[in-house]
């Protein structure tokens, strides 16, 4: 594991995947790699080497449940992230409880900072400002975004 985390976004709506994209290495020493395909995740987690994995609670060619058991099997074992709204959270806590993934509400950006940058392996936000107040340097456009 280097010094920075290598993140893979795994998201089906391009604009969705480059604002979280520009986020994450706006706001975290990260080198953040895109994928709107789930089965094209799995072979790049199986690629190379990936320490998370933020994912939305949807994938259009593979089932979310089956990405997560899938990508829990692997070895090293990517952070599993799923980003969810409230309707979709009860369709994978479970997996949450049997500890392979976190769940993040969508509209909260800043619990995915911190989430990324609470291991001691990860380096802190490049901002002097704490995690908190990071997400208002969003990137342009994310101002869409409520950010909680």
């Amino acid at each position: 594991m280097g010094d920075a985390p290598n993140v893979l976004i795994l998201h089906n709506d391009d604009r969705e995947s480059c604002e979280l994209r520009a986020l994450l290495e706006h706001n975290i020493d990260c080198k953040a790699y895109v994928t709107w395909s789930g089965l094209e995740a799995l072979r790049q987690l199986q690629a190379g080497h990936f320490d998370v994995l933020v994912t939305d609670d949807y994938a259009p060619d593979l089932y979310i449940g089956d990405l997560i058991e899938r990508a829990a099997a692997m070895a090293p074992q990517p952070h599993v992230i799923v980003l969810s709204g409230p309707s979709a959270s009860a369709v994978v806590s479970r997996y949450q409880s049997l500890g392979l993934c976190t769940i993040l509400e969508k509209e909260r950006p800043r619990k995915l900072l911190q989430a990324i940058t609470a291991g001691a392996v990860w380096k802190q936000p490049r901002s002097s400002a704490p995690v908190e107040d990071v997400a208002a340097a969003s990137p342009p456009g994310f101002g869409a975004k409520q950010l909680n």
